[in-house]
Formats: C-alpha cells, sequence, structure tokens
C-alpha cells in the first residue's frame, strides 16, 4: 500500500500530516521511530486484533490515521485517541503478531 494519512488530499499533505503526528507524540513522551506502519496485528486478551490505517478500529470503530512505533509500543491514533485529543491505543510488542508496512518510497 503507498503511503497515506486518511482526510489529507495529497501526498505532500499526508507527508506534513504524519510528521504533525509524530511530533505530538512527544507531548505524551512518546519518541516515535521512522516506520511508516499501514497494519498491526496483536493479541488482546485472547483476541487477535488488526488496527489499520485509513480502515475502523476494531476496538473503538473510529478511523485510524497513524500507527507509530515507540520503542517496545505500538501506538494507534484515530481522532478521539491520539489525534486531536486523549492519549492513543497502546499495544505492546510482545503481543504484536505481524507488521505491515506501508511501501517504500522509489
Amino acid at each position: 500500500m503507498k503511503f497515506f494519512v486518511p482526510a489529507t488530499k495529497n501526498p505532500e499533505e499526508a507527508e506534513k500530516v504524519h510528521g504533525i503526528l509524530r511530533k505530538s507524540m512527544l507531548k505524551h513522551r512518546y519518541e516515535t521511530t521512522d516506520l511508516r506502519i499501514y497494519s498491526i496485528t496483536f493479541d488482546d486478551n485472547g483476541f487477535s486484533l488488526t488496527e489499520t490505517v485509513g480502515k475502523p478500529s476494531e476496538t473503538s470503530g473510529e478511523t485510524i490515521v497513524a500507527i507509530f512505533q515507540s520503542g517496545d509500543l505500538y501506538l494507534i491514533c484515530t481522532n478521539n485517541r491520539g489525534v486531536l485529543r486523549g492519549m492513543p491505543m497502546i499495544a505492546g510488542e510482545w503481543a504484536v503478531t505481524n507488521v505491515e508496512l506501508f511501501e517504500a518510497e522509489a
């Protein structure tokens, strides 16, 4: 999948918004990696969940806007969880069974 951020109009705007979101994770004390994560699958209380950018969250129903890695945590952002307000949803690396990255730029 080519890199995008939901609700942006073009690749340049997606880059800008992604950068702003990444910097905003610092206010929660999360330093994030450069990875551009499209989707993660993880175990949560015995259930396998997949959260994918641009699709509704399996837990909250809100559209996933971005997914970041910070140390051994994955930060799953929706408008109400990490973008406009609140903390992102968190999945521990120990529970993650699959990570799918966006395609590398040519």
